[in-house]
């Protein structure tokens, strides 16, 4: 059986060289520009190719993300860098956007490419596409259950990707626009300003709630290094840990702790983990879940965003004339450390420590101390964030490498002609030879356990002797210092060859751009959500109706059977099976899609490619000769430039932009502190989320239990005959029937001036 992949972060080169050290099988890593942590320090190229040739020497795997949407004036650039990196044998590109995804098959047909989860792949339908695309590795939405991954697994033959711990989005990836429609600082560009973990307030019927979790959509951390077993087993190639942004000694602290577990799982050794645990809390946490992988309905607190470190301790009172706060320790205190208190959210590092009114650099448990701070603080827990015991450790630990490159020597002597020494490995062997001839012992010979004896001193080499055979003739001399010179001459070339491997063959084809094709015909798309909104709809002539598949499609269906059937962002396996089999799917023309599984598994139907596709340049867009609306984040201009045949595109002229989509309810978690499936609370009143700013986001709840969060203005296109694209595109979600009516006489009647619709509606104007 093949052992699982540990597949590290790193932000950089400190990051890199303890994933590295601390036993990851593979570390991915993002260059200066084209990745999607666009603010974490990253690689420079000198630097992704000091990254390859480490790593190779130890046989690890480097992945360079490049998982961003890409607009049509980047690609020169991009294909540069693509270039490099395939020059620099980077052993894969992560990769989201579909435009990139097909020119890098294209050009280098044997670059391995792995789909990100921005590309949003939950299901067995659309991995199974990106297998026939030709991606060797799919990253799962990490809202897939094991049980979920299993029939993925069970039904492709694609290597799977899934992450086990670190920081998670409480959006689908790759679905959320929230940074983008409300900061213009896109998730898709790898610039998301992570609004999730800010405070917002719910919102009932228009009347706010009590604050009971002011942090409603910050996640707390993934952690499932208790269920190694039940994801080696699941048959997952790649184990992720997240982590980007974070320190070095974080990646240190999660590394070493999963690299133990998969260890022991393969060795059938029954360990404690309790103090790689203790590490990794020390690092970063925002208490842990295991997620929808294990079915977690504790996915947020909503207490608190940042990192809330380990409780250390109590506060016992506050010397308001002295401005000392006095804690008893139920764990140790080094000065140096960084503390928080919980009943303000506000901490500071621990520079001076008194105990019994003296100067101290350490307390122990159960000491009461004093420490110094100017805010009065209430009676509650001390969290420590910093511990400085634990990052010296750390960084000790990554210090060297924890596992070395296993490698065969095999030594020969015969009297009258130079020593040989051969070094092989998996995939390379390396043959030295002396630079005199063995003579025979006059006195006292070189024995065969002096010379493994000499041969196994590879300690400042990446290599350990895993077998040494020693074939000599009887009584002979060699002096040492040839026996370590042959070892060090070895060991050099075997190091070099690896670092220096060829893993691609510059068998570069030539990229063909696509041409631009004018578009004639004005044509109109309007989605409703509701019946009320079909009826009113209906009448209006020369337009294109699209109904939501849920309940009362079939009623829908007799109100006007001319409908587009729209399938959701999110689709499981299960779901698109269950369409398939649903009375509606027979009566559908055509459906419109925002799901690559959903394009591969109604294919036998016209489709129209929605905005959950992202189709954001004219790559992505000249790959589907269906019908397709262009990407939200895109401007005017760049729309007006794409290459592609406009008569076959669509923009979105109104319409509640979509900010996120997400298996999390707020609603549920505020009434029962955990994710309650089928409350059934939002079905008898409206809700939505006020931000800091006073901005309410409205939620709407779908069939599936799912949060749809609505962005808090209302995209309205009023200069739509600027755009080269004539075909418009409407979306009605939660609007009323006066909305309905007063938009759509707007855009057909042309009766309504856009002051009215100011008057009573908050819009944007997304394409300036």
């Amino acid at each position: 059986m093949k052992k699982i992949e540990l597949l590290a972060p790193a932000g950089d080169k400190e990051s890199f060289k303890a994933a590295l050290n601390c036993g990851a099988d593979a570390i991915y890593i993002g260059g200066e520009s084209f990745s999607a942590r666009a603010h974490a320090t990253n690689f420079t190229k000198e630097d992704i190719q000091w990254a390859v040739k480490q790593a190779h020497i130890f046989c690890v795997k480097v992945y360079v993300t490049v998982n961003t949407l890409y607009k049509d004036n980047e690609f020169d650039e991009l294909m540069n860098y693509i270039h490099f990196l395939y020059e620099s044998q980077v052993d894969a590109l992560i990769v989201q956007d579909l435009g990139l995804f097909l020119l890098v098959r294209n050009t280098y047909p044997d670059f391995e490419i792995h789909m990100s989860t921005q590309a949003s792949l939950m299901n067995v339908q659309g991995v199974q596409y990106f297998d026939k695309l030709g991606a060797k590795r799919v990253v799962l939405a990490r809202e897939n259950t094991l049980d979920e991954i299993k029939e993925i697994i069970h039904n492709t033959h694609i290597e799977i990707e899934v992450f086990v711990h670190g920081a998670l989005c409480v959006s689908y990836s790759g679905q959320c626009l929230m940074s983008s429609m409300i900061g213009q600082r896109s998730g898709n560009r790898g610039e998301c300003a992570q609004p999730c973990r800010l405070q917002y307030r719910l919102m009932q019927d228009n009347k706010l709630l009590e604050n009971k979790y002011p942090y409603m959509l910050s996640p707390r951390d993934l952690m499932t290094i208790d269920n190694i077993d039940h994801l080696i087993e699941s048959g997952i190639h790649s184990l992720k840990i997240e982590g980007r942004m974070k320190k070095p000694e974080y990646v240190a602290s999660t590394v070493l702790a999963y690299r133990k577990a998969i260890d022991a799982y393969y060795n059938k050794e029954s360990i404690s983990l309790n103090n790689e645990k203790q590490n990794m809390l020390s690092m970063f946490n925002r208490n842990y879940t295991s997620g929808y992988l294990f079915n977690d309905k504790h996915i947020v607190d909503g207490d608190y965003s940042g990192n809330k470190g380990v409780i250390i301790g109590y506060v016992l009172s506050y010397n308001r004339k002295l401005k000392l706060v006095k804690i008893k320790l139920s764990d140790e205190l080094f000065q140096g450390d960084s503390i928080v208190f919980e009943t303000i959210d506000k901490g500071r590092p621990v520079n001076k420590i008194y105990k019994n009114g003296k100067l101290v650099n350490h307390a122990s448990m159960n000491d009461i101390i004093d420490i110094e701070f100017n805010k009065f603080i209430n009676k509650g827990n001390v969290r420590k964030t910093v511990d400085t015991k634990v990052l010296h450790n750390l960084q000790q630990a990554y210090s060297k490498p924890l596992y070395k490159h296993p490698i065969n020597m095999v030594f020969q002597a015969k009297i009258g002609f130079p020593a040989t020494l051969s070094l092989k490995d998996d995939h390379y062997e390396v043959t030295v030879k002396a630079l005199s001839n063995v003579a025979k012992a006059k006195t006292t010979a070189t024995t065969k356990q002096r010379i493994q004896s000499q041969l196994n001193k590879l300690g400042q080499t990446p290599f350990y002797a895993n077998h040494i055979n020693i074939i000599t003739d009887d009584h002979i001399s060699i002096p040492i210092k040839e026996i370590n010179e042959l070892r060090r001459k070895g060991c050099e070339i075997l190091e070099y060859q690896l670092s220096h491997k060829i893993i691609h063959k510059n068998n570069k084809q030539a990229i063909a751009y696509p041409k631009q094709k004018a578009s004639q015909k004005q044509s109109f798309y309007v989605q409703v959500s509701s019946l009320e909104q079909l009826k009113i709809v209906k009448d209006y002539p020369d337009i294109e109706i699209i109904y939501p598949y849920q309940s009362n499609t079939i009623k829908a269906f007799q109100i006007y059977p001319k409908l587009i059937l729209a399938t959701s962002k999110v689709l499981k396996t299960q779901e698109i099976f269950d369409i398939k089999q649903s009375q509606i799917y027979s009566l559908v023309d055509t459906i419109l899609i925002n799901n690559y599984g959903a394009y591969e598994g109604f294919h036998n139907r016209k489709l129209i490619m929605g905005t959950g596709m992202s189709i954001y340049n004219s790559f992505s867009a000249e790959h589907y000769s269906c019908k397709k609306i262009l990407s939200n984040e895109m401007n005017l201009q760049e729309i007006n430039h794409i290459h592609t045949d406009m008569s076959k595109c669509i923009i979105q002229i109104y319409g509640k932009i979509e900010n996120m989509v997400s298996d999390y309810c707020p609603i549920s978690h505020y009434y029962f502190g955990y994710l309650k499936k089928n409350c059934n609370i939002c079905q008898n009143h409206k809700f939505a989320l006020i931000d800091r700013k006073n901005e309410k986001f409205d939620i709407i709840t779908d069939e599936y239990c799912r949060m749809h969060l609505m962005n808090c203005r209302t995209l309205l296109f009023n200069n739509f005959s600027l755009s080269k694209i004539k075909s418009g595109y409407i979306h009605f979600t939660n609007e009323n029937s006066q909305e309905v009516m007063l938009i759509m006489d707007y855009f057909f009647k042309k009766n309504v001036d856009l002051k009215d619709i100011k008057k009573k509606m908050s819009l944007t104007n997304c394409y300036y």
